[in-house]
């Protein structure tokens, strides 16, 4: 069976599951502990950047993107790409700003958030995290982490950024995808760096609805993580691969 290895909250590693299902796919997880954890990851793949994964056949395949198009290349089921062109060129174009300038400023939005957020920053800390250190961090105060957040996340970069988000989801009222009439690689790379913002339901009770208050507030976005809600649905709730 499919063995993925990956970090529970990571946006690349949801990209990976989400394309997994999207392929129907049986595959297990293994959860990679930060540190030690990912020094055992190094040793089977040469790197400790996540996700991995190893196929049937004990291939290793590193990074969420040559993920997806091993898996899609391997399976023809539900192709992660457009068959046309020109929406193939427009999907490969939203992958690519969706894993680059779109993840900088998700995980910028979300250190931030954290840093400003005791109850946030607990609930990001792994499960098996001791109560004592979570204690600690609930209760460092919040002016120590003030300066260093503005430093992080601009108020100028952060309003640029919402006014993309909400151009977006402006375009996908009545829309169920962003290329076309079919699930691609376009809307799994947009919809899983959302989970930085606005955690989805795959994150677990502790973690579901919390995020980046100034996005999750904000009406104009609130059509935007509906349709992310609905690809989680669509994807997640159609098979029963182990998640």
């Amino acid at each position: 069976m499919i063995t993925l290895y990956q970090f529970k909250h990571s946006a690349f590693c949801l990209k990976t599951r989400m394309a997994l299902h999207a392929k129907k796919l049986n595959y297990r997880v293994e959860e990679v502990k930060p540190g030690i954890g990912q020094i055992e990851i190094f040793q089977i793949s040469g790197q400790k950047q996540l996700p991995v994964l190893m196929d049937d056949n004990n291939q290793i395949i590193n990074d969420s993107s040559n993920i997806c198009e091993y898996i899609d290349k391997k399976n023809n089921n539900n192709p992660l790409f457009p068959k046309d062109p020109m929406h193939f060129i427009q999907s490969k174009m939203i992958e690519d700003w969706a894993d680059t300038t779109m993840a900088s400023f998700c995980k910028k939005a979300l250190i931030k958030s954290a840093l400003e957020n005791p109850k946030l920053r607990s609930a990001l800390l792994p499960e098996d995290s001791p109560r004592t250190i979570k204690g600690i961090m609930d209760n460092i105060p919040f002016k120590n982490f003030n300066k260093i957040s503005n430093i992080i996340l601009s108020n100028k970069n952060n309003l640029e950024f919402q006014k993309i988000l909400e151009s977006l989801s402006k375009s996908l009222v009545n829309e169920k995808f962003i290329i076309g009439d079919q699930l691609s690689i376009a809307d799994i790379s947009i919809a899983s760096q959302l989970s930085l913002l606005k955690f989805p339901d795959s994150s677990g009770p502790t973690l579901t609805g919390e995020g980046c208050q100034e996005f999750i507030n904000n009406p104009y976005l609130e059509n935007l993580f509906i349709w992310r809600d609905n690809i989680e649905k669509y994807l997640f709730s159609a098979s029963s691969q182990d998640i």
